[in-house]
């Protein structure tokens, strides 16, 4: 048997060509197919419970599940919070600071797509397709668990196919970090999203959950990543709002197309996660999301506006923070050096 390169990931056995498009058709069928009927609410849905894990899948299989049944276990706990701003609060920094100290296994870039999710389900409209209609998420305790039902069902889907399908993909082995810096990430992640969360759910209306998503994804271990990613962040979205404009004018009208070209875009948002700059990644992401937004093209629209609204003030906001927060370790550890203070 041939040796390993050091350094380097396993060869791994890519599934033929035609096997892959089977299952990336099977993996897109049930979302596609739920788009068009009369509960296409959930579509949107078995969507959400599919994005962590797509992300989650480059990084590995285990993280791939773990994904697929983190994610509806956040949505639930936040259906019932959602009327709690001080609670919610405290559950959203929870989250934050789980982020942070995953970062010491590498799966904190999994994490940061599944708590999103759970400011979505706690801020944002959520709905789901009942045989009475569509209805709010967290209307009911029926409304609540059939909306965890599909999140979980769209995720485990994901989770089982597209192990199988990444194998076309390198993959290299999620990035690990040290304790300490894993410490600060934690604390200023956990920190910007409990404030964060606290303001959208007592001041602000409920597209500000994207404000949340913002610094999830721009907040990173090390100061010098986050500091590049608020500007290609707002760069990223910008471009890929455009892209989402584009596809809404040109396919108003097929609801299924517009589906289909959001998983496209998910996928090709996960392989710029590995391959190109943070801003290609962004462009990719924000149309895939923005355009699983029900109510129609016009909602589509109000989302795409209001993510870029949100993200100009959730980049902002957390590059203060940050850059202060840079600032005061750093004159401390500086001080601790020469003997100033105490170590």
């Amino acid at each position: 048997m041939a040796a390993e390169t050091p350094g380097r990931p396993a060869a791994r056995h890519a599934p033929p060509p035609g096997v892959i498009a089977l299952l990336a058709l099977a993996v897109l069928a049930p979302m596609v197919g739920l788009s068009v009927s009369p509960w296409h609410a959930n579509g949107s849905l078995w969507y959400l419970g599919m994005l962590p894990v797509v992300i989650g899948l480059f990084a590995g299989a285990r993280v791939g599940f773990a994904a697929a049944l983190v994610t509806p276990a956040f949505v639930g706990i936040s259906l019932l919070l959602q009327d709690m701003p001080i609670v919610g609060a405290l559950y959203m920094a929870a989250i934050g600071v789980a982020t942070g100290f995953a970062a010491l296994r590498g799966w904190h870039l999994m994490l940061s797509f599944a708590g999103p999710l759970a400011a979505f389900a706690l801020i944002g409209d959520l709905d789901v397709g009942l045989p009475s209609g569509t209805v709010a998420a967290g209307a009911s305790l029926t409304s609540g668990l059939v909306t965890v039902g599909f999140v979980l069902l769209g995720g485990l889907w994901a989770a089982t196919l597209g192990q199988l399908l990444v194998r076309a993909f390198p993959v290299q082995p999620p990035a690990t970090t040290p304790q300490h810096t894993a410490g600060y990430f934690a604390a200023a992640l956990g920190l910007l999203v409990g404030v964060g969360t606290y303001i959208a759910m007592s001041w602000l209306g409920p597209d500000s959950w994207w404000l949340i998503l913002t610094v999830f994804v721009v907040v990173q271990p090390y100061y010098a990543d986050s500091a590049a990613r608020v500007a290609a962040r707002v760069a990223g979205t910008l471009a890929g709002a455009l892209v989402a404009v584009v596809i809404v004018a040109a396919f108003k009208d097929l609801p299924a197309v517009i589906t289909a070209l959001a998983l496209a875009l998910t996928i090709a948002a996960a392989w710029a996660n590995m391959k190109l700059p943070y801003w290609a990644f962004v462009t990719f992401l924000t149309p895939a999301v923005v355009l699983q937004t029900a109510g129609g093209s016009d909602a589509i629209i109000d989302s795409i506006v209001d993510r870029a609204a949100y993200t100009l003030v959730g980049a902002a906001g957390a590059a203060v923070v940050l850059t202060v927060g840079h600032t005061l370790v750093t004159r401390g550890r500086s001080r601790s050096h020469d003997g100033s203070t105490p170590a």
